[in-house]
């Protein structure tokens, strides 16, 4: 709960001026230093959630394939306050901590690189808080954002970020499990350049058992993300879109209840069925149903399968899917992977707690799957490979802790994601495909 209150905090203070409260802990295997300045800015990230106060830091993570100027860009009440910049070479990845440069509470930040393919993603750590997730390198119309509740104990955000000079405005809805929701102080708001607004989902729509929303961008463009609370740990995800396929590789790592949640913005029906991935293979249509036009379902998982495991959600027609997994006090949250690929990275991977990578193979053929740590002078650690069946999930693990990120890359395509845990929290997080 000490978590959640000061997140809460934060909202009050957020709604007044879009930036917040202060010092950390913890340090990272590898930090920025000033150099050059970015020539070129091919490639960008936002990082729409990065937070550090007295207990908790959040480290930002840049990994690139090829030798790459990268540059961290904080701006807040309408102006750029910091930025640290640095060069990495091929196969790096860098990692900054957010306590070193604001110390000011939520500070979200761009990642801009002068090369791709490359990457972003997150990192927060502290008592009892572990959050991992990517950062969005494209905006969209709109965003879709499915998953969370608001039920005692709980606490659920929504962070809009507008990391641009120009002024951005969106419609932003919401439906649970009554229905749509009445938010007509949301039907139109509007978010300054360089700047991010708070929303506290848990004190407008409080007691929803599940939740779904949706940004529906009027002018400009902003990145939201999805901050869930419970105990001291949170989850955090973010969803560019729908799709009729999502596959997760990783829903659970044991002792946690996950539930699957599933979103239709559509006016019309659409079938859905739940697939298994296990170590042993598949069991298709584990379940099935039918989702009404304009709502959404949340359906529990753990049951279907002993831990760990993995899930593919189909639908007849276009949807948003995310999974959280709790147990009261440790929170994971992710989006899903609408589509298996050859290469991937995995910023982030390795800097806290025990790290596992897991790759879901869907296909007819056995995956050849090749994998090396990297950090910010480059690969950390030998290049391995493991053998996944087809129709199977497999969990890597044992690779080292000195690591910044993961480069993955395989025969047929896959579908990867990762999980980071200690003893009192646990974090998921899909892979960034490389194209």
């Amino acid at each position: 709960m000490k978590r959640v209150l000061t997140l809460l905090l934060v909202i009050v203070l957020a709604g007044l001026a879009w930036a917040l409260p202060a010092p950390q802990e913890q340090t990272p295997p590898s930090t920025t230093s000033t150099t050059s300045a970015v020539a070129s800015t091919p490639s960008h990230s936002t990082c729409p959630w990065a937070y550090s106060d007295a207990t908790v830091d959040t480290y930002l993570v840049a990994q690139s394939g090829d030798p790459a100027d990268i540059r961290f860009t904080f701006p807040v009440a309408g102006e750029v306050r910091e930025t640290r910049e640095d060069h990495q070479g091929a196969s790096a990845a860098t990692a900054l901590s957010l306590a070193s440069v604001l110390n000011q509470g939520l500070d979200p930040a761009v990642v801009e690189f002068s090369s791709s393919p490359s990457a972003a993603g997150i990192v927060e750590t502290g008592e009892g808080v572990l959050a991992v997730d990517t950062c969005p390198s494209s905006s969209s119309k709109i965003w879709h954002l499915p998953g969370g509740s608001t039920l005692d104990g709980q606490s659920l955000l929504l962070v809009l970020v507008n990391p641009f000079s120009e002024d951005a405005r969106a419609s932003v809805s919401a439906k649970s499990e009554v229905g749509p929701e009445p938010l007509t102080d949301l039907e139109a708001v509007t978010v300054t350049g360089r700047s991010w607004k708070v929303i506290d989902l848990a004190a407008l729509l409080p007691l929803r058992e599940s939740l779904s929303v949706a940004i529906d961008m009027k002018q400009g463009a902003l990145t939201p993300v999805m901050v869930f609370g419970e105990g001291t740990d949170v989850g955090v995800w973010t969803n560019e879109g729908q799709a009729e396929q999502w596959d997760f590789p990783i829903v659970n790592t044991g002792g946690l209840n996950a539930t699957v949640f599933v979103s239709n913005d559509a006016g019309i029906p659409v079938d859905y069925q739940v697939d298994v991935y296990k170590s042993s293979g598949v069991e298709s249509a584990v379940l099935t149903g039918t989702l009404d036009g304009a709502s959404h379902v949340a359906l529990p998982i753990s049951g279907l399968a002993e831990a760990p495991f993995g899930i593919r959600v189909t639908t007849s027609g276009p949807v948003a899917a995310t999974v959280i997994s709790e147990d009261g006090t440790r929170v994971a949250a992710t989006s899903g992977i609408a589509e298996p690929q050859t290469h991937w990275m995995l910023p982030g991977f390795g800097i806290v707690g025990t790290s596992r990578f897991w790759v879901m193979n869907s296909g007819t053929d056995t995956a050849t799957v090749t994998y090396r740590p990297v950090d910010a002078s480059g690969a950390s650690g030998d290049v391995d490979k493991v053998a996944v069946p087809p129709a199977t999930v497999l969990a890597v693990t044992g690779l080292p802790l000195a690591a910044t990120g993961l480069e993955v890359e395989s025969n047929v395509p896959v579908s990867v994601a990762w999980s980071a845990e200690t003893d009192t929290a646990v974090g998921f997080a899909s892979g960034v495909p490389v194209p």
